[in-house]
């Protein structure tokens, strides 16, 4: 349709009453001075300021979220969590308890079996047992926060990948 067309559209609407006389004016100023067009090159920084801004957003989600699996090592420092580090500890705890274990059986063993001395010889055992458990617990929880911030490493790439410029999506 021309611009003629839809100036006699407008002006039979106003003659009807579906516009007042304000409404009129308006939509035929709109009519005859339509926006300038964006040029070309304006059209290209708006998509790569969005495109860089999406970027920017996933960024920040991942930075946030990748916070939840950060382990702290022996000196406090937080870092993110390997299977090796989860294998290590479970490893490292795990004998270091079944070595506590033997020595406290083995040195308690010629303790009489009276008196405070019968209390020791069970309860200084059963820290190695405490230590062993807790090491090997500890090796699997760094194991399971490992998989689980690998899968969300990969969903984070994943939806980083899927943004590319010049995309119709």
């Amino acid at each position: 349709m021309n611009i003629a067309d839809e100036l006699t559209k407008l002006n039979e609407l106003r003659f009807s009453g579906a516009l007042t006389d304000a409404e009129f004016e308006k939509a035929k100023a709109a009519l005859l001075n339509p926006p300038p067009a964006e040029p070309a090159h304006m059209t290209e920084e708006l998509a790569q300021l969005r495109y860089e801004t999406d970027l920017a957003r996933i960024d920040r989600e991942w930075e946030t979220e990748r916070q939840r699996y950060y382990i702290r090592n022996h000196y406090g420092v937080r870092q993110v969590p390997t299977a090796g580090v989860g294998i290590a500890a479970a490893v490292v705890g795990g004998g270091f308890g079944k070595l506590w274990t033997i020595l406290a059986i083995v040195s308690t063993s010629a303790a009489p079996n009276d008196g405070p001395f019968a209390i020791v010889k069970i309860v200084f055992p059963l820290f190695g047992v405490f230590f062993t458990v807790f090491g090997i617990a500890m090796g699997i929880h760094v194991i399971r926060k490992s998989r689980q911030y690998q899968s969300q490493l990969e969903a984070y790439q994943e939806r980083r990948a899927s943004i590319r410029p010049g995309d119709t999506r």
